[in-house]
């Protein structure tokens, strides 16, 4: 990707014309480790300040793809964020690892009784309130926290939630570290489901693309098993069609969860 950038830059003038303003450059922070490739971030095409509103769904938010995590906003969940709106109405919500408070956002729209969003970025929760602002909703029904997902999840009281969303990072970006994010995954994934009320819903996630989906999988359930918590899979998730996956190329798909109904 980084060598075809220019290729790609041409190609989106080409597709977008005068509705493209800027393309930005941000490989400095994402190229593989030992690729001995040398990058600096910066436009390819026109200029920008790096901030911007977006829409998606009729949703707004703040995105800085300059100073943001990656691109300063994951749309690879977007069609994922619709599903959890389809699921929040009069639930109490625990939106994990937060960032820009998408998920949050939609079960807020969605009538959601009450909607946590935690993380441990002072800057991830800024954006969240600001996004939550942005939108209109009301503070009664939001509180945002700068915490630790698993220290918060330990705190937290039984059941006091109806919807929990696990959306970490990547726990494993490289084959070496993927017993320890399968770990990762069972540890948290256990402590939600222990935490859970009866009858609610979890969302869980990994972008870690050595982590296979049926490994995922194996990990949810040694995670169900451990906290002695039936449950049943109401979807398997995927990354959107925006994101293809070439098929001599699985690596690609990257991007897996499941929803889970726990009994």
């Amino acid at each position: 990707m980084w060598r075809a950038r220019y290729d790609i830059c041409q190609a989106l003038q080409a597709v977008m014309g005068s509705r493209l303003q800027a393309v930005y450059d941000k490989s400095a922070e994402t190229l593989a480790a030992g690729s001995q490739l040398v990058a600096n971030n910066g436009y390819l095409y026109g200029t920008g300040t790096g901030n911007t509103i977006a829409q998606e769904n009729g949703l707004q938010f703040k995105i800085d793809w300059q100073s943001g995590q990656k691109t300063g906003f994951f749309i690879d969940q977007r069609d994922n964020r619709h599903l959890v709106a389809h699921y929040a109405p009069q639930r109490r919500v625990l939106n994990t690892f937060c960032y820009t408070g998408g998920f949050s956002a939609y079960a807020l729209r969605a009538g959601a009784a009450l909607v946590h969003s935690i993380d441990s970025s002072g800057r991830a929760i800024a954006l969240t309130d600001e996004n939550i602002a942005l939108n209109g909703f009301a503070q009664a029904q939001h509180q945002s926290y700068q915490a630790d997902t698993l220290h918060f999840l330990q705190q937290s009281p039984h059941s006091a939630y109806d919807l929990i969303i696990l959306d970490p990072p990547a726990y494993a970006k490289h084959l070496s570290a993927r017993h320890k994010a399968v770990q990762g995954y069972k540890r948290l994934n256990a402590l939600a489901l222990q935490r859970i009320a009866s009858g609610g819903i979890l969302f869980t996630f990994s972008c870690s693309a050595v982590v296979t989906r049926q490994l995922f999988y194996d990990t949810i359930t040694a995670a169900a098993i451990e906290a002695q918590r039936p449950v049943r899979v109401l979807h398997h998730l995927y990354q959107p069609p925006d994101h293809p996956v070439s098929l001599f190329h699985p690596e690609g798909k990257y991007l897996k969860g499941l929803v889970l109904y726990c009994e």
